[in-house]
Parts: C-alpha cells; structure tokens; sequence
C-alpha cells in the first residue's frame, strides 16, 4: 500500500468548507458536556457487508466506499470512482437497513466521499383514534373493540448522510474526517443534528497497519421542535490489520482487531469497564484465495459472531454477511447482501462485450 505524496493543493475551497463546518459544530456543541446514553446507537451498526462480516474490525482496512464510515483516512488509498450498496431485512424482516456510499478517486491531494445511511421500521399499525370507548377510560377493556377501518400506519426511521474528506500527510500516515447531518423521524415527531468525526491510518510495517477514529469528536447534537435535545459523547474506535501470504498456498490471510471505547458507561454492553469507560473488543480474519474469492468471519464489540464471503471480479464484488447469537438469534435471523461497483471497469466492460 502506498499513500499518495504530497502537492500542491488544487482543491483549497473544498477544504475550507470542511475546516468551516468542522467551526459550526464546534461552536454549537462546546456548551454540553453531558449525554443521551443511546442516542447514537443506530450508527454503531456499521456498513458495509464486507465489515460487518468480520465484526467491524476494520479501522485500519475498510474498503474503499466503506471508508467514509469507517475511517475517512482510507479514502486516499482510492484509485477508481466505487459505489457500495446494502439492503437488509433485519430479525426476520422487521427492520429495514439501506445504505449507499460513493468514494471518489483520490486527485492532488485530497480525497472525498459520501455515504447515505437509512435503519428504519415501516407500516406500523396506528390505533390511538381506533378505538371504540364505550365508557371514556381511554384503555381497551374486555367489551371494546377497535375499529379497523380508523386503523393507521406510521414509521420510524433515522437516518445519516455523511460528506468525508482525507488526505496524507506523509508516506506513512494519512488523516481524515466526515461531517454528517441527522434525521430521526417517528412518526410525526422528528429531530435535526450535526456531527463530526476525525480518523487517522498509520503503516507500521509494509504489511502492518493500525487506524483509529474519534466519533462525535465535538458532541453531536439532536434538535427536537418541541425544545427537547439529545446529545452523543465522543467515542474511540482503534483497529489494526496484518497481511501475510505464504508462498505455498494461494491464500492470503488477514487477521484483524478492533477496539469500541465509550464514556456512558454502557456496562451491560461492554468486555470491560473502568468507571463511565466501557470498552468492546472486535477480531475479524478475512481469507482471500487465488485473488477472488473471499471468506470471513468476525465478532462485533456486543459478542455476537458472524461469517460471510465475498466474491471479487473486475467491474466491482458481492458480498453476504449472517450474523449470528443474541438478538439474531432471539429475535430473527438477518441476511445481509452488499455488492460494490467500480463505475469505470464497469462501463470499459458493457462497451466491450454489448
């Protein structure tokens, strides 16, 4: 792997742009120094197929597109224009899961992307004016009934549009962040918020590398109409991954390790805890063999294992993920498909072969 040298900036407005958001959020969020200990849970799920196969331990290896999440840092690794795609019906359909992200080719000296974030629950039924009172307590007693034909529907969604943006600083190290906008909607009660996220990648050793990023690194913040806010804590997430290919087999094995840290003291989530710091471990090991075919396996910061495999061609590859134990298993298994597109290869491809 090698990072991009250094030139002379062509891209200065863009810069200033994200140095200038990074200012808002900043100035809005200085003044709070507390959180909602679950108000930026739905992030944590991740995306990616392919991470989410190996446990999310993939700060210092995540692919291309997956990297405006994962750690923007990696962007400048990026030499095509790629987009990922990820649908999922989680616990059994209950819960559905889209994603898009897009990672531009790395030009001068920065690199950006931009990813699009949606978990939400559709269609759920709507009673409150179903029902038929008779005695006015506003509770279904044993004579009552609802009306089915007063019977509704709603939804309930969040959603995150992330805008990332990276560059090197020298042959070893790159740096990164993303700016993201929040919308949390149920259903005609929603909220605005504001974050900002920082990262670094480092090269250890040719075949070496750690990463780390800072979430919510000014305190993200959510706005609700009625005056009511909530407010997410910065947290850590440290990752490394190690590359090695014995020359007898045709395989490539990369093992890698993650560790969540948080200030909520989440203590029936955490590995382990030391006062409000609770901390989650990752292990992920990815096989690649004879170059395209891929398998995987992992275990997230909440314990629970999955396995996966990925199929890897010229124009872009596919990707399933089954994660496995605790709610996935008490509430419904999920299937997770992704597949990944490298827009250039893939248009070289129609023209040549339609």
């Amino acid at each position: 792997m090698k990072f991009f040298n250094i030139r002379q900036n062509k891209y200065i407005k863009l810069s200033e742009l994200f140095q200038i958001a990074l200012l808002v959020c900043v100035i809005t969020t200085s003044g709070f120094a507390f959180g909602d200990k679950y108000a930026g849970e739905f992030l944590k799920i991740g995306m990616g197929v392919r991470e989410m196969s190996l446990g999310g331990s993939v700060v210092a290896a995540p692919q291309a597109a997956a990297a405006v999440y994962w750690n923007p840092a990696f962007l400048v690794e990026n030499t095509v224009l790629s987009g990922q795609f990820m649908h999922t019906e989680e616990f059994g359909g209950v819960l559905n899961l889209d994603y898009v992200s897009l990672a531009f080719p790395s030009r001068s000296e920065y690199a950006y992307g931009i990813s699009f974030f949606r978990l939400g629950v559709d269609d759920i039924p709507d009673t409150r004016s179903a029902l038929i009172d008779d005695n006015g307590n506003g509770q279904l007693d044993p004579d009552e009934r609802l009306d089915s034909g007063k019977i509704g529907k709603f939804g309930a969604s969040e959603n995150a549009l992330l805008f990332a943006m990276a560059r090197p600083i020298n042959s070893k190290l790159c740096i990164g962040g993303n700016f993201k906008i929040r919308y949390k909607s149920l259903g005609s009660t929603n909220a605005w918020g504001l974050g900002f996220n920082l990262s670094a990648l480092y090269r250890l050793l040719p075949s070496l590398q750690v990463g780390a990023i800072v979430r919510d690194v000014t305190t993200t913040f959510l706005y609700y109409p009625d005056g009511d806010n909530e407010f997410i804590l910065p947290s850590v997430q440290l990752g490394g991954v190690y590359t090695f290919a014995p020359s007898a087999i045709p395989i490539v094995f990369r093992p890698s390790a993650g560790l969540d840290m948080t200030f909520e003291g989440k203590y029936n989530q955490a590995d382990l805890n030391l006062g409000l710091i609770s901390s989650g471990f990752r292990l992920g090991l990815e096989l690649q063999v004879k170059k395209f075919i891929l398998l995987r396996a992992g275990r997230d910061n909440l314990g629970n294992m999955h396995v996966g495999f990925g199929l890897e061609t010229i124009v872009g590859s596919i990707d399933y993920n089954l994660p496995m134990g605790g709610a996935y298993t008490e509430l419904g298994q999920s299937h997770r498909v992704g597949i990944t597109l490298h827009f250039v290869e893939l248009g070289k491809y129609l023209k040549k072969y339609l």
